[in-house]
């Protein structure tokens, strides 16, 4: 007797950065296209956008601006693109989207779309949180970029900020996580924007 197929796959296009405009830029197009090239050729279940507005003038979510993009210009399905708006970076993405999107659809394998120079640090932080009960496979767009040395010098800045950020916290542990951004990544913990709100969260 044959068994049911329910494993749900999905991608996850990362989004860069968006204009005040809500003008997105050339490399979230890029990793926008990559992803909806490979959501055709292959069974997914779902694209996955996140991201909330990154500058301080701007009241649109990228996160929606991207899953809108996808739905109007690509034609696909609205109910195919599910969206997040947490997020503030990549340890955002990740970490929101396996309490909020991830977990909740039963979702059992994804596929991360960046860029090709930030694949290294995506693929650890994603594997970190995801590792094992979840397939996690990243993949980059491939783009001429002028400032690439500078690109890959805060890949690994980065990368150190994320094993302090972490250091001795179990990925598995909402609380922990949510403990170790509030009070120690800038992006969370309100040094460059609004402090989370653990009522929201947790």
């Amino acid at each position: 007797m044959n068994k049911v197929h329910n494993k749900k796959n999905a991608l996850i296009i990362l989004s860069h950065q968006m204009d005040a405009n809500g003008e997105l830029n050339n490399e979230t197009l890029a990793r926008i296209e990559l992803g909806v090239e490979l959501f055709r050729r292959k069974e997914y279940d779902f694209i996955i956008t996140s991201g909330i507005d990154s500058l301080d003038d701007s009241h649109q979510k990228i996160g929606e601006v991207v899953a809108d993009k996808i739905i109007e210009q690509y034609s696909i399905e609205k109910n195919k693109v599910l969206v997040d708006v947490f997020s503030r970076d990549t340890v955002g993405d990740a970490f929101f989207l396996r309490r909020n999107v991830v977990l909740p659809r039963g979702i059992s394998s994804i596929t991360v779309i960046t860029t090709e120079y930030h694949v290294e640090r995506a693929d650890i932080i994603f594997k970190n949180f995801f590792s094992p009960s979840i397939c996690v496979t990243t993949i980059g767009t491939q783009l001429e970029l002028d400032n690439l040395e500078e690109l890959l010098a805060h890949e690994k800045n980065s990368y150190r900020a994320f094993l302090d950020t972490f250091e001795n916290v179990d990925f598995a542990d909402d609380a922990a996580v949510f403990s170790a951004l509030s009070l120690r990544h800038p992006l969370y913990n309100g040094e460059v924007y609004e402090k989370l709100n653990t009522a929201e969260i947790i």
